[in-house]
């Protein structure tokens, strides 16, 4: 479901203020001396993803739909938010949920071109998606503990423990 106005104010403000969201394009690298994306205050990981396989990249999006499935709910929803685009909140089990609704494109997990997120609505876990970085945050323990056993389908390396 495309999120209205309301909520697509709501959600951001929310991550300005919990993940101190700073979008920057002008580096690119994996640095930690330099100002970064975000400051989680719970356990977070951090991974390159820049070297995947196309192989890697055609079974990404299944991979981690599943590990949003086996962490939530059968009645949870999902942030699905697209930086400066249009947002969604959907159930990961749904797959209609995952059209684009209107015209409006649904983010991939792969970020590529701009920040994707997937947030859980309690803010208990997020997948954060950095296009220029070419790595994926990950915070939550659940969604941790989830994907880190699958990583090494998706060709990722481990850069930061926080």
């Amino acid at each position: 479901m495309l999120l209205n106005k309301k909520q697509y104010n709501y959600i951001w403000n929310k991550i300005d203020i919990e993940l101190k969201f700073y979008p920057n394009c002008n580096y690119r690298g994996h640095s930690f001396n330099v100002k970064l994306p975000f400051e989680i205050n719970r356990p977070y990981v951090v991974y390159d993803i820049e070297n995947m396989t196309d192989e890697q990249l055609s079974i990404m999006d299944d991979i981690i739909r599943e590990c949003f499935i086996e962490i939530t709910d059968k009645n949870d929803r999902i942030y699905a938010l697209d930086w400066q685009h249009a947002g969604f909140i959907y159930n990961p089990r749904n797959l209609n949920e995952q059209k684009g609704e209107n015209g409006r494109f649904f983010p991939c997990f792969y970020p590529d071109g701009d920040y994707y997120f997937f947030i859980s609505k309690d803010f208990r876990f997020g997948y954060l998606g950095h296009p220029w970085r070419q790595e994926v945050w990950i915070f939550g323990t659940d969604l941790i503990n989830n994907i880190s056993s699958k990583v090494h389908l998706l060709g990722w390396v481990e850069l930061k423990k926080g």
